[in-house]
């Protein structure tokens, strides 16, 4: 399962999962040809020689067929092949941790999706949003 950021693998294991159930040219298409399909492969047979990805372009393409953003999957290539783990976590994040980490992988892909619809700018970003109400004057 990819559960963020409490997985050291989840790279791998996102890629794994996809593997599963595309075949390593339609991951190729997905993430809109910034990496081959050769490349696919070794990353779902833990190959260690595997360089990871480091443009823009590239991440923007691994953020599409991961379904996640760019941030995530930054931070998932920081973690597996650097071994930096963010540091700071919200008391938000960590009150939910326990319930997201132990969702289904379908489950977890939904409570994704829903978190990265409702916070699009935010998460690409690295800022929140925040709503101005103005102040009824009636």
């Amino acid at each position: 399962m990819l559960h963020g950021m409490t997985n050291r693998y989840a790279f791998t294991e996102r890629a794994r999962t996809l593997a599963s159930y595309m075949t390593l040219a339609e991951m190729e298409a997905g993430c809109d040809h910034v990496r081959k399909a050769s490349w696919w492969s070794r990353i779902t047979r833990f190959d260690e020689s595997v360089q990871p990805p480091v443009y823009d372009e590239e991440i923007a393409g691994i953020a599409k067929l991961f379904g996640t953003t760019r941030e995530q999957v930054r931070a998932m290539i920081a973690e597996e092949w650097l071994g930096v783990a963010p540091e700071k976590v919200s008391s938000r994040v960590k009150r939910i941790m326990p319930q997201v980490d132990a969702l289904e992988d379908a489950d977890f892909k939904m409570v994704e999706q829903l978190v990265n619809r409702l916070t699009p700018a935010a998460a690409e970003s690295g800022r929140r949003r925040v709503v101005i109400r103005r102040k009824s004057t009636a």
